[in-house]
């Protein structure tokens, strides 16, 4: 049974019933009658006759006979919910002057014909969703001009006739997702003028053509997703200037005409994602100044333009990952001003720009998990106030004097942080060790032949009196030491007073020999740093057991 179904059920179990009798096989309330009975072989000639709605769930008769409500003139809804139907006599249905709503979801029925819906005038709502249809005839609708809802969702149909929704001029809703349709005839929704939500989901569409949401001008919702579509017209949309909400994911749009959005200047919520982009086009979006939600994961996008954000300032939400940009300008997002939620996840980011999130005041969750980013510049979330949903996992974080920022603002804000799972890459000896539980004197850069410890490149050659002119990760080189040989193999962290930290790494590097120690013996080495040199001496006593 479908959910719906029983949900339907349960609020009917709340309503009075009355002392009226009952068909047998169902249960009567006040002006619903529900029948439920798997034995139940055909409408049953008894319902009382001031019901108004009729539901009938998983029963076992297989006809409606020629208008087979007659007696219930009062009927405004009849439903019909995994039922065994297959066969309908002519005018089924007639006798129901007020018949509002029919739906007809769930049987084994591939066909229908014109005749057996001809007198329904009033019908508002008609559904035939989740069926076996295959074809509609033409004329099925002429006698429909009142109907504002048609779910014809989960069917077979592979091509509709041109002509078939020409009486419905005040169709409102139109749903033909889940069915097999390869191409839209040209005229199909020309007489469609109040359609507001259509829903061409997840059918086997390659292409749109020309015009054909040409006289949809109220039209509020598209949804194209789960289809092949490869390729947009620059005019495909033209006539849409109602259109709030756009979804195009799932298809194979490898490319993107810049003036496809151009009509749109209502446009709140576009989806993109899971299509074959790999580059956006100069000013794609700069006619949609109203647009709240974006999403453009599940590309091929290796890179975003400077300007390709730079009129949407009303956007809440933007979702770019699941791509492989591997760069991003610093001011791309600039005049997002209203973000709130922005997704960079699963990318082939290594470095990000200080000034990236500057101008987001307002963003509060913010997703760089799967990159390649082994650190992040000083400062760059310092104007993210709102900043409480940050995903940093998956990077090859380096846990070093580098990721000073990174380890200190975590630190002050751990506590209203969610989801700061964030392990480090390396070096060898804290790999894998939470961010968090580290010791900021942990956080060092051992001396290599071309870099010796925090020094920065022309630091000490300034003249005295500079220091107002140095970074704060340079002044704290001043006053910490970090002293390594040169294989980086040990490590010693001093600050001005004493040492605070030393790691020695016994395991043997790729082309040298063993560092192993033995017992009761010493080892030498000497360190060095831009303080000077210092000598380290570790020795190993093997002691007896005591008592």
């Amino acid at each position: 049974m479908l959910p719906g179904a029983w949900l339907f059920w349960a609020s009917l179990l709340l309503l009075p019933r009355p002392i009226q009798p009952c068909p047998r096989g169902c249960d009567c309330f006040t002006q619903e009658v529900f029948c439920s009975d798997e034995e139940l072989a055909a409408i049953p000639p008894d319902i009382p006759p001031h019901a108004t709605d009729i539901v009938f769930v998983e029963t076992a008769f297989t006809t409606v006979g020629t208008r087979a409500f007659s007696g219930n003139p009062n009927l405004t809804k009849v439903v019909f919910l995994n039922t065994q139907l297959h066969h309908f006599g002519p005018d089924a249905f007639g006798g129901l002057p007020r018949l509002e709503d029919l739906e007809i979801t769930g049987s084994a029925f591939s066909n229908l014909s014109a005749d057996i819906f001809c007198n329904l005038t009033s019908l508002g709502k008609f559904t035939l969703n989740f069926n076996t249809l295959e074809a509609l005839p033409e004329g099925l609708f002429h006698h429909m001009g009142a109907l504002e809802s048609l779910q014809l969702q989960g069917n077979r149909f592979q091509t509709l006739p041109g002509r078939l929704f020409q009486p419905l001029m005040r169709l409102k809703t139109l749903d033909l997702a889940q069915n097999r349709l390869a191409q839209l005839p040209k005229g199909l929704l020309r007489s469609l003028t109040s359609l507001q939500t259509l829903k061409l989901s997840n059918n086997m569409l390659s292409g749109l053509p020309e015009g054909v949401f040409g006289n949809l001008g109220r039209l509020q919702e598209l949804f194209l997703d789960g289809n092949g579509i490869r390729e947009l017209s620059p005019e495909v949309f033209s006539g849409l200037f109602c259109l709030q909400k756009l979804w195009l994911q799932h298809n194979a749009i490898h490319h993107l005409p810049p003036s496809v959005f151009a009509s749109l200047g209502n446009l709140t919520f576009l989806n993109l994602q899971g299509n074959e982009l790999r580059m956006l086009p100069a000013g794609l979006f700069a006619h949609n100044p109203g647009l709240v939600g974006l999403s453009l994961s599940h590309n091929q996008l290796e890179t975003i333009p400077e300007g390709t954000f730079a009129n949407l300032s009303s956007l809440v939400s933007l979702t770019l990952s699941h791509n492989a940009i591997a760069h991003l300008p610093a001011g791309v997002f600039r005049d997002l001003e209203e973000l709130v939620k922005l997704y960079l996840g699963s990318n082939n980011l290594t470095v990000l720009h200080p000034a990236l999130f500057q101008n987001l005041s307002r963003l509060e969750l913010l997703s760089l998990s799967r990159n390649q980013l082994s650190t992040l510049p000083g400062g760059i979330f310092d104007t993210n106030y709102n900043l409480f949903n940050l995903a940093l996992h998956g990077n090859p974080w380096q846990c070093d004097c580098h990721l000073a920022y990174l380890f200190t603002w975590l630190l002050q804000y751990s506590d209203h942080l969610l989801h700061i799972h964030t392990y480090c890459g390396g070096p060898a000896y804290l790999k894998g060790q939470s961010v968090l539980a580290l010791k900021e004197e942990q956080l060092v850069c051992p001396v290599t032949r071309d870099r010796l410890g925090f020094q920065t490149p022309g630091m000490y050659d300034r003249e005295p009196g500079d220091i107002w002119d140095l970074t704060m990760e340079e002044r704290a080189a001043q006053r910490r030491c970090t002293y390594s040989n040169p294989e980086g193999t040990v490590v010693l962290a001093c600050d001005e007073a004493q040492c605070r930290w030393l790691n020695v790494q016994l395991s043997p590097r790729q082309g040298s020999g063993s560092l192993a120690m033995k017992y009761n013996a010493s080892q030498e080495w000497d360190l060095r740093s831009s303080c000077g040199s210092v000598r380290v001496t570790v020795s190993i006593e093997a002691r007896a057991a005591g008592p």
